[in-house]
């Protein structure tokens, strides 16, 4: 388990079995859906209330699951379920074991922060990760666990299949299509944003994102577009 600044006296535990709870991933794709259950439900052939009590097991103040992407050179993404009492949510923050300090990139609750990342970047981070072998070139468990943080108000024309196909593979049985076509619409917290690439990094135009120059450094606006750009960004 990673120790993560800031949270050392939180009751944090690895999160990382949660990825092959039956349904983990409707549950974690509620933050998209602004807690609207009905299309997961229907995506993911699960019960309502088989959903909401997945989702009280692990919003529980007892333990904090934090699930952990890595990315280059050592430094990790991590989705940390913060279950504070009557005050749960999603902190999404990059760090470094060297790191004093944790640099945010999304927090998903009544009073959020973000977007944390826009499409591309989503595809470079699940391809950065995907086994050597894999039929899909993306990670399809990397790819959901931050579709909660991605929006983009300019999606390439097979975004819908793209993810589609991150669902089936991640256990969706359903219409994927369909549930694929409702998460891109609403794009979690904020709806889809425009991003600009400047001289300083990517940012965000929306006035609620770590990634703006008047919430980040120019430095760390740097740093996180380096982390977490795609090689075929334009």
């Amino acid at each position: 388990m990673h120790k993560i600044p800031g949270y050392e006296d939180d009751p944090l535990v690895d999160g990382a079995y949660l990825v092959d709870e039956p349904l983990f991933w409707a549950t974690h794709l509620l933050q998209c859906t602004g807690g609207v259950e009905d299309p997961l439900c229907a995506g993911f052939g699960v019960g309502e209330a088989d959903l909401w009590q997945f989702y009280g097991r692990i919003s529980g103040e007892g333990q904090w699951p934090v699930l952990s992407v890595p990315l280059s050179a050592g430094h990790l993404l991590h989705v940390v379920y913060r279950n504070f009492p009557d005050d749960q949510g999603f902190d999404y923050l990059l760090h470094h074991p060297e790191w004093k300090t944790t640099v945010p990139l999304a927090t998903v609750e009544g009073c959020f922060r973000g977007p944390g990342l826009c499409w591309s970047e989503l595809l470079a981070v699940a391809h950065t990760t995907a086994e050597a072998g894999s039929p899909l070139p993306f990670d399809p468990r990397i790819f959901l666990l931050l579709l909660p943080i991605m929006s983009d108000a300019e999606l390439p024309s097979d975004a819908d299949d793209v993810l589609a196909a991150m669902l089936t593979a991640c256990g969706a049985t359903g219409d994927t299509g369909a549930l694929a076509r409702i998460l891109l619409e609403k794009q979690g917290c904020w709806g889809p944003q425009h991003w600009t690439l400047t001289p300083d990094g990517r940012i965000s135009e929306f006035r609620h994102a770590f990634r703006h120059p008047a919430a980040m450094s120019s430095d760390a606006l740097a740093q996180v577009t380096s982390l977490l750009r795609s090689g075929v960004d334009a």
